[in-house]
């Protein structure tokens, strides 16, 4: 799903993977076990722009309820389906910011970067006001996280824009390289535990 392309040539493709095969994006039938649950993906669309001039600090987001009223099973369909829903919106996030490291323009990738900023802070707020039943706590979790890598990875990628070039800049594309790696980490997290979840009630 995450492909960061750095300016020395390196690709680094961070894929979803429920089934452990690259490219299996989180389905109906890979994600969990029941029938009746709905597909999987990402989460969220971006929100208005935010300030692009330096980079931002996000915090994870607050601790929710460990469970939420309404019927489990229908809960975690939604959360499933916000996932799948955005699948799409990364893509088009994703490339955009590989093409503007590709070209080394560092006011597409700041822009690119804070669009990326701006989708995360739309998910961490969807997923505060809708709390987890406690059957799909872990996987609610395991999306926070992997969110605030996804974040903590734009976060260096706007440094490495303003950083100038030269050794700074070389050592600011490491942490952006190095934060993109973390980021695929955690993506490849949500993707086991989404194996492993399921929500009959």
């Amino acid at each position: 799903m995450l492909a960061l392309v750095a300016s020395t040539g390196l690709l680094i493709t961070l894929q979803l993977r429920s089934s452990g095969a690259p490219g299996a994006v989180a389905s109906p039938s890979n994600v969990t076990p029941a029938p009746s649950e709905s597909p999987a993906g990402l989460a969220a669309r971006p929100t208005a722009t935010a300030q692009a001039s330096t980079a931002t600090a996000h915090a994870p987001a607050a601790t929710r309820p460990a469970s939420a009223s309404g019927a489990p099973r229908l809960g975690y369909a939604e959360f499933l389906l916000r996932v799948n829903d955005d699948r799409s919106t990364v893509d088009r996030l994703n490339r955009a910011l590989s093409a503007a490291v590709d070209t080394q323009d560092p006011d597409a990738v700041r822009r690119a970067a804070v669009d990326i900023l701006d989708f995360v802070d739309a998910e961490r707020d969807w997923l505060r006001a809708h709390p987890p039943a406690e059957c799909y706590t872990a996987a609610q979790a395991s999306a926070t996280a992997m969110l605030d890598a996804y974040g903590a990875a734009a976060d260096q990628f706007v440094a490495w824009s303003a950083s100038g070039g030269g050794l700074e800049g070389l050592g600011a594309l490491g942490r952006a390289v190095d934060a993109a790696s973390a980021a695929g980490d955690a993506l490849a997290s949500f993707g086991k535990v989404l194996e492993v979840t399921s929500c009959r009630a």
